[in-house]
């Protein structure tokens, strides 16, 4: 019985990524998201919202609410 002949000679992976040019794409990439998330972290924490009076004024003045539910609100807000 003969054996079947091995192949000693490995044929090399070539591409992308055994050589190293993969990381030059994936290390930016990362580096661009990264950067992203946080500018959009930062931008949404420092986002200015209104003041819970300027609120409760602006739905009186629209008319959401009437003058006996703002004062109530407003006494509700400040406390006393």
């Amino acid at each position: 019985m003969e054996e079947p002949k091995k192949d000693k000679t490995k044929k090399k992976k070539s591409g992308a990524w055994t050589i190293g040019w993969g990381w030059m794409i994936t290390v930016p990439a990362l580096a661009f998201l990264s950067w992203a998330t946080k500018k959009g972290i930062k931008d949404a924490l420092e986002e200015e919202h209104p003041a819970p009076l300027t609120i409760l004024k602006e739905r009186y003045v629209k008319g959401d609410i009437d003058r006996k539910e703002y004062e109530e609100k407003l006494r509700d807000l400040l406390g006393s």
